[in-house]
C-alpha cells in the first residue's frame, strides 16, 4: 500500500514545525525570547515587596513660644484678679498660663502620619513613613522606588 503524496508532505511539515517549535522553546533558535525569559526569571526583583500593614500615628507639634507667651499673659491677668492684686497670685497665674498655652499650641500643631511596613523579596522588613494616608492594604504587592512605594503595575508602565 502506497502513501498518498499529500499525506507524506503533511507528515514531513508537521515534523519540521515540531522541530522548530522545540528549538524556539529551548532557546536554540536565533532570535527567540526563551533565553531572555529565563534570565528574567532567574534574576529576583530587588525593589519588590509585600505590604504587611499600615498604621496611623500622631506627631506632636513643636511650640513656637507664642502659645506660652499668650498663655502667660492670660494667666497673669486671671491670677492677678483671683488673688486681689497680690504678686504671688500674678506670678503663679503667669506660670500656669504659660505651661497651658505651650501645651495647647503643641496640641494644635499635632499632625497625623502613616507608617507602612513592607517585606522585601530578600526577607527584610522596611518601614516607610508618609504624611498622606496610603491606599495600600495588607497583602498588596508594591515596589520601593526612590524611597516611595508604587504599585507593581505603575512600575511596569514606567519602564515601558
Amino acid at each position: 500500500m502506497k502513501i498518498h503524496p499529500l499525506v507524506a508532505g503533511a507528515a514531513v511539515s508537521v515534523m519540521v514545525l515540531s522541530g522548530v517549535g522545540v528549538a524556539a522553546i529551548t532557546g536554540y533558535l536565533p532570535g527567540s525570547n526563551a533565553a531572555k525569559a529565563e534570565q528574567a526569571a532567574a534574576k529576583p526583583c530587588l525593589d519588590c515587596a509585600v505590604v504587611l500593614g499600615v498604621k496611623e500615628f500622631e506627631v506632636k507639634g513643636k511650640g513656637t513660644g507664642l502659645g506660652a507667651v499668650a498663655g502667660g499673659i492670660a494667666g497673669a491677668v486671671v491670677g492677678h484678679e483671683i488673688s486681689d492684686g497680690r504678686d504671688a497670685g500674678t506670678l503663679v497665674g503667669a506660670a500656669g498660663g504659660a505651661i497651658a498655652g505651650h501645651q495647647i499650641e503643641r496640641h494644635a500643631r499635632t499632625a497625623k502620619r502613616y507608617r507602612t511596613e513592607i517585606r522585601m523579596t530578600d526577607g527584610t522588613v522596611k518601614t516607610i513613613t508618609s504624611a498622606s494616608q496610603p491606599s495600600w492594604k495588607s497583602g498588596d504587592r508594591v515596589r520601593l522606588q526612590n524611597g516611595k512605594l508604587v504599585s507593581e503595575e505603575a512600575a511596569a508602565r514606567a519602564k515601558t
